[in-house]
């Protein structure tokens, strides 16, 4: 049972969650010159709340397109505790309830240590994204807008958090840099819908790669990470130092990976181009925030 229960975690998705955290926090300390570790440790569970409650609540709702899924990846196609009978639905649905409660009790929290009630506001809007993205009436992954609520959550909601739970006000926000790092949230998120598209047909889920196809959808995903290199750059300009050299020099390799893996390698679900592409989707996407929280704010 414990064996299950860490596998339906999906524990590595934390890459999702951990990074968009980190640079509300950063942006925080860059704009006030403040830091509190105690708010970090109870943002780091915080975290991780979410993350069980979107991984639990995911596996439950999706379970049958899971069941369709033949084309799965270690990063995408859900746990597999359903499908393949470790966990039954009704103690998922349990626990993506349980985590759904806790994240909001150390949201609270965090409101009554910053003296705002953003951090809780927010909280409870990650949660009802959440609903909407995977469950009736809404089921907006089913629509066409799963991968823009994935952006929206991961991209806006939980730096804001951060941001506000460091005891940050609106006013003081840096958009331009969260902004700037949409794109490549959103890229991410197209790219680990990629492998799922068989499935994702047969049940009617409409993903960029259902609606335009694989190759265009790999197209655009690629488009975007570069809209966002060249935002980032362009803030960042030419400065030659150690941290912009590994920065510069990793943009460039995952460029270049991306590009090869989508115009010159046969890159389709079950294949492992596939997987590949997926993989550095998601690590593309993971070091340009953590990069952008380390290295320059």
């Amino acid at each position: 049972m414990v064996k299950a229960w860490i596998k339906a975690s999906r524990l590595p998705a934390q890459t999702f969650i951990f990074p968009s955290l980190l640079l509300g926090q950063m942006l925080h300390r860059n704009v006030s010159g403040s830091f509190s570790w105690f708010v970090f440790s109870l943002l780091f569970f915080l975290g991780l709340t979410m993350h069980f409650y979107i991984v639990y609540a995911n596996d439950y709702a999706d379970y049958e397109t899971d069941r369709f899924n033949q084309t799965f990846t270690p990063f995408t196609g859900g746990s597999r505790v359903l499908v393949e009978g470790d966990l039954g639905r009704a103690s998922l649905l349990q626990g993506s309830v349980f985590m759904a409660f806790s994240t909001l009790l150390l949201a609270i929290f965090l409101s009554i240590i910053a003296g705002s009630i953003w951090p809780a506001i927010l909280a409870v809007i990650g949660i009802i994204l959440l609903h909407a993205y995977s469950f009736y009436p809404v089921k907006l992954s089913y629509r066409g807008f799963g991968e823009t609520l994935q952006m929206a959550g991961v991209g806006l909601v939980l730096p804001l958090i951060a941001f506000t739970a460091q005891g940050g006000v609106f006013a003081d926000v840096p958009w331009l840099i969260i902004l700037s790092l949409l794109p490549s949230q959103l890229a991410m998120a197209i790219g680990t819908a990629l492998p799922d598209a068989p499935s994702d047909i047969l049940s009617k889920k409409r993903t960029s790669a259902v609606l335009f196809g694989n190759a265009n959808a790999q197209r655009l995903m690629v488009l975007l990470f570069g809209v966002t290199f060249t935002l980032i750059v362009w803030q960042l300009g030419v400065v030659i130092t150690v941290p912009s050299l590994i920065f510069y020099g990793g943009l460039a390799l995952m460029s270049g990976g991306l590009i090869y893996l989508t115009f010159f390698k046969i890159t389709v679900p079950g294949t492992p181009g596939m997987v590949a592409l997926t993989g550095l989707s998601i690590f593309t996407n993971t070091f340009l925030v953590l990069a952008t929280s380390l290295v320059w704010l």
